[in-house]
């Protein structure tokens, strides 16, 4: 009898457990359709870019003066500047500027970036870029507003494609020693390893002159 009645209850336990499990499994799955259903990255990100990103871009910092204040007071720059924290030391930045264009190579293009009497080589990268710069750069889009952090790294990806394909294509088919440009980019600065000589530039906007 006692063999009986532990039998009984293990089968009880165990189909218990099955159900719950089951049970469980499937809203997780019911909870994955909905998030991909309500949420799609291209028309997401593409939406970003028109409202919010590009009216933020009136926020970037003229590039001569973003390093001078870089040299003076690092720790002020980073502070007040710096549009969203990030995990570990780098930090996103908008800048801005204009100038002539002195040389053009696969990957990148260098401008002579003129402010007053101020001027400085700004490097725009042309290559394929596969960082989080134009996600992070504005601080309106923020992991906790997605699912997962899959979802969250899609719109990063989005938003990549368009800078590509709006931004670095054309300036890669059009930019021309000589040639003067007004630019905007993200730039990823590391406090730990700061050299504001060879601060790299991703475009995010250009505009021929």
């Amino acid at each position: 009898m006692d063999n009986k009645w532990t039998k009984y209850i293990l089968l009880t336990v165990v189909t218990g457990v099955l159900a719950y499990n089951s049970v469980y499994l499937k809203k997780l799955d019911a909870k994955k359709e909905i998030t991909e259903a309500n949420l799609n990255p291209a028309e997401f990100a593409q939406k970003f870019w028109i409202e919010k990103f590009t009216p933020f871009c009136i926020r970037a910092v003229e590039v001569n003066s973003f390093k001078k204040m870089l040299k003076e007071d690092t720790e002020k720059v980073f502070k007040e500047l710096a549009s969203m924290a990030r995990i570990g030391s780098s930090s996103c930045f908008l800048i801005k500027g204009e100038g002539s264009i002195i040389s053009v190579s696969e990957n990148n293009v260098i401008v002579a970036a003129k402010s007053g009497a101020e001027v400085s080589e700004v490097r725009l990268t042309t290559g394929l870029y596969f960082g989080n710069a134009v996600r992070d750069v504005s601080g309106l889009i923020k992991m906790g507003d997605f699912a997962n952090t899959i979802e969250y790294n899609s719109i990063s990806s989005e938003l990549n494609k368009i800078v590509q394909s709006e931004i670095i294509s054309p300036l890669k088919a059009k930019a021309k020693k000589g040639e003067t440009i007004h630019f905007i980019g993200c730039a990823e600065i590391n406090r730990e390893q700061i050299d504001v000589n060879s601060i790299q530039l991703l475009p995010v906007q250009i505009r021929f002159k």
